[in-house]
């Protein structure tokens, strides 16, 4: 029955999903339900207690790797992808995990010690959260929800009014602009569309202030002259109390209309983005939030350093393509702080944007969940952002989300709150539990050194035991990640971002957890130029974790010639050591900062154009390669004869059927077998600026083409080779810069 009407109604999710009897009444029917409780409580008992059956080594070694290949089978049949194949699937991995975990528990962890017990049971406890966050995400992607926009009406005078929110605090003009144009460009009826830019740069607190006073007073001037240009609106507050959160709520006073768009300033809105979620508020009368995918058009600090940006999936696709649908079938898809429309009416229910915690869009999200309302999630990108440029401001920004979803579970425990159903309390605690990773990573790395400097015995496991048991559940998980995520994250790429992060977030964490209320926001520099390379002031600790590894590697073969009764766990641990060897490669070469000049990021791009050179009056096809708001770059056929310098016209359209044309300057010329690469300049004058964010910005095709570039699973073996070469490259890069310091 559920099958037939989610192929019915695809926008269904675990809230709404119910059958209509006799017109009366509504049953909702969910695999929580009040029917089929009893039955999954004693099906959870009876496959625990499979899991927990002991077995000879023998047995258990043809129980693991008999599963284990039953999954790589499985996993290549497409069906598998799809309920009650995709359930069955994940209940093998669990069941696999679990016989791991039943024997770590049980069989692995005796006294022998005291500082061998604390250095055992800190192991344990990071894998037991390992395999609980492991098990918690296999949840949430039972059944990843692909909701349709739902098509608006023809009669304009049904369509709710829209408030677009633009906050910027310390961003600069050029970037605010950008964005308030594109805002302008939306097509939507415009008396029922207002624009406003919240600057919390200029506040008459920073006015009066005697060292902010002259900065917040020219920006007070020229951001309200840019808002009267562009016929937009400027709001700014008293003081900056709440941040982000004090400054939506404060403009909530000043407006009025039924539902808000709120754009991060550097978030660049393509011009559907309103014609893609506003239906969705007149289908569903609970709705709260559309949230919609942020797509960044530059790499973050780890992909631009170690150049990968163009080959493997971006980091934060993960959650944008694979968590935030499985969190909409449960009901539980959050705002993400940008990119999200909201109904006024509820907002206002609460108060405003919740601002108890550092991260007020989950807050706030959690708040009205509990009320009973309903969200929703488009996965199609429709703004175009700016991610952190430098380390040190990727650390930034990841340790206020971290301590943000710790600040939510300590002081909002979703477990405890009232009124969210329980599917919805294991979505957001996945959530929030996340956020520890780096206690756990940190722990992973430093458990295989310590038994070979310190002879501290954390795992007590025998190579037999370790194949018969380990590895099936090691490999598992790979296979297992490869199948939820495959196409939007790469093996090993999640253990290299969480090692890079995890020793600057567990003072963060730490810190939240002692005193949850000390936490404050925290703004994430955007748009920042890098006019040379430098190794970032954040290198210290990975050059500490290289020379700890070297020193274990040394003690290793000390151990296997000292003690040759322990050779089976000098295996074990050497070869631990060496995968964390070659992460931490990775991260040395994430550290060594590669300049970046360009004042507007140039993004990868496809489509074709008419190019039309004068001097030989000829006129050619040609492909877009990559454009950005000052250029675009081509590859033409090399029939041309081109020269640097020279000016030609370039006509283009959008997957809209819009046209344009621009002159265009040649500043670069490269040959390659039959054709041209051209970097081209854009002649435009200061009003010809609205045309270019509209060709470049206004078309969600062009991020959806780019996402879809890089939506290619890699095996496991493809991708650690991979990780490894850019590793070895970047870290070569790291050792030869700091040579020259």
């Amino acid at each position: 029955i559920k099958s037939y009407y989610h192929r019915r109604e695809p926008n269904l999710n675990m809230a709404n999903f119910c059958l209509d009897i006799g017109g009366k009444s509504n049953l909702r029917i969910w695999c929580f339900g009040v029917v089929p409780q009893a039955g999954l409580f004693i099906g959870t008992v009876f496959f625990l207690y499979l899991a927990g059956i002991y077995l000879t080594l023998s047995q258990q070694f043809l129980v693991g790797w008999g599963l284990f290949i039953a999954l790589v089978f499985l996993k290549r049949i497409q069906s598998m992808q799809r309920p009650p194949g995709r359930i069955f699937f994940l209940l093998l991995a669990i069941f696999i995990s679990l016989r791991y975990w039943c024997w770590r528990t049980f069989e692995t962890l005796f006294y022998t010690g005291f500082p061998d017990f604390v250095g055992m049971m800190l192991l344990y406890l990071a894998e037991t959260y390992g395999i609980a966050i492991h098990f918690l995400g296999m949840f949430v992607n039972i059944w990843p929800l692909e909701r349709r926009p739902v098509t608006l009406p023809e009669d304009t005078e049904r369509l709710p009014t829209v408030d677009i929110f633009i906050p910027t605090y310390n961003e600069s003009e050029d970037i605010v602009r950008v964005t308030a144009i594109a805002c302008t460009q939306i097509d939507y009826p415009k008396e029922k569309m207002h624009i406003h830019i919240l600057d919390d740069g200029a506040t008459v607190a920073r006015r009066n202030n005697l060292k902010t006073t002259r900065l917040a007073w020219e920006r007070y001037h020229h951001f309200k002259k840019m808002a009267a240009e562009l016929g937009v609106n400027y709001l700014t507050r008293e003081n900056n109390e709440h941040a982000k959160a004090g400054n939506i709520n404060s403009a909530l006073k000043y407006t009025n209309d039924e539902l808000i768009l709120i754009l991060d300033c550097d978030h660049v809105p393509a011009r559907d983005i309103l014609k893609n979620t506003v239906g969705c508020f007149l289908k569903d009368k609970k709705l709260f939030l559309v949230q919609t995918p942020h797509f960044f058009i530059n790499p973050d600090p780890v992909e631009k350093n170690l150049a990968t940006f163009l080959d493997a999936p971006s980091e934060n696709e993960m959650f944008y393509r694979a968590i935030q649908p499985g969190l909409d079938f449960w009901n539980s898809s959050f705002f993400c702080g940008s990119a999200a429309l909201l109904r006024r009416k509820y907002l206002e229910e609460i108060g405003g944007l919740a601002g108890e915690t550092i991260t007020e869009d989950s807050e706030t999200a959690l708040t009205l969940h509990a009320k009973g309302y309903n969200s929703a999630y488009i996965s199609r990108p429709m703004i175009c952002g700016l991610s952190p440029e430098t380390f040190d401001d990727f650390i930034l920004q990841r340790s206020r989300w971290a301590q943000g979803m710790v600040q939510i579970f300590i002081l909002k425990n979703p477990l405890l709150a009232r009124g969210i159903k329980i599917y919805q309390r294991l979505c957001y605690s996945n959530s929030c539990l996340f956020w520890f990773f780096g206690l756990a990573r940190f722990t992973f790395f430093i458990a295989p050194a310590a038994y070979l400097l310190l002879g501290l015995k954390v795992y007590n496991a025998s190579v037999p035991q370790v194949l018969a048991y380990a590895i099936p559940h090691v490999l598992s998980t790979l296979v297992t990640a490869d199948f939820l995520y495959g196409k939007v994250r790469w093996p090993f790429f999640s253990e290299l971002y969480e090692t890079a992060q995890s020793i600057f977030l567990i003072p963060a964490v730490i810190s939240a957890i002692i005193n949850p209320k000390a936490p404050t926001f925290k703004v994430t520099p955007k748009g920042v130029g890098l006019k040379t390379d430098f190794l970032s002031p954040l290198a210290g600790p990975f050059y500490l974790m290289f020379l700890i590894i070297l020193a274990a590697f040394t003690a290793a073969v000390i151990r296997w010639f000292s003690y040759p009764m322990y050779r089976d766990v000098v295996v074990i641990c050497t070869a631990w050591s060496a995968f964390n060897f070659f992460i931490l490669l990775a991260c040395l070469g994430a550290v060594w900062e590669r300049r970046q000049l360009r004042r507007f990021q140039r993004a990868w791009a496809k489509g074709k154009v008419n190019l039309f050179c004068p001097r030989l009056n000829l006129s050619v096809t040609g492909e877009i390669k990559d454009i950005s708001l000052t250029g675009i770059g081509l590859k033409v056929p090399s029939l041309l004869s081109l020269k640097e310098g020279e000016k030609m016209f370039i006509e283009a359209r959008d997957s809209y059927g819009e046209e344009y044309k621009f002159q265009v300057k040649l500043v670069r010329v490269k040959k390659k077998e039959i054709f041209i690469y051209c970097g081209c300049e854009f002649i435009v004058g200061e009003n010809a600026l609205p045309l270019l964010v509209k060709f470049v910005y206004g078309d969600s095709q062009r991020w959806i083409d780019f996402w879809g570039k890089k939506s290619r699973s890699i095996n496991p073996w493809r991708g650690s080779v991979y990780l490894v070469q850019k590793g070895i490259e970047g870290s070569r890069q790291n050792f030869r810069g700091i040579s020259y310091l």
